[in-house]
């Protein structure tokens, strides 16, 4: 009876080393896919840090070109304004009516607050930025006086001085 129970079915030996083989295939094939997943959690990082920088430049340009729609708002505006509120300077120049000066100061006041300011050229030398030239009366570089006032819009030259060179 002792030979037909090892000729029957598998020995001890022989089992230990099959679970043995099906651990090491289950083994290896846990190993694999640790492997697959640590790829694609690296290849997820990598997306997560680019869509994060993506973000980042996004909000930093959206500042900038608000920072710049503001600064630059009321160009037109301003631009329009120029004109007829110089006029309104030289007529209450002759007028001598505090309250149209009154006004006038007023305005210039509001356009300040808005970055607007007045370029100071005279006795300046001359700068092709900033300066357009009406009359240059020697060969000097000197501004010697405004023909009419150049202005500045938060740093840009809104409108060129013009002037008259020695």
């Amino acid at each position: 009876m002792k030979q037909q129970s090892k000729t029957s079915g598998p020995s001890q030996a022989e089992n230990a080393s099959t679970t043995q083989q099906q651990d090491d295939v289950q083994l290896s094939a846990l190993e694999q896919e640790v492997v697959s997943l640590r790829e694609q959690l690296r290849i997820a990082l990598e997306r997560e840090k680019r869509s994060l920088a993506d973000y980042q430049n996004l909000v930093r340009r959206t500042q900038e070109e608000r920072a710049t729609l503001v600064k630059f708002a009321n160009k037109d505006l301003c631009e329009a304004l120029l004109q007829p509120l110089e006029h309104l300077s030289l007529a209450a120049l002759s007028l001598h009516d505090k309250g149209l000066d009154m006004v006038l100061a007023q305005f210039w006041k509001e356009l300040a607050r808005f970055g607007l300011t007045e370029m100071e050229v005279l006795g300046k030398t001359f700068d092709v930025a900033t300066m357009e030239v009406v009359e240059k009366r020697a060969k000097g570089e000197r501004v010697i006086e405004v023909v009419r006032k150049g202005y500045l819009l938060s740093g840009e030259v809104l409108q060129h001085a013009q002037v008259i060179l020695d």
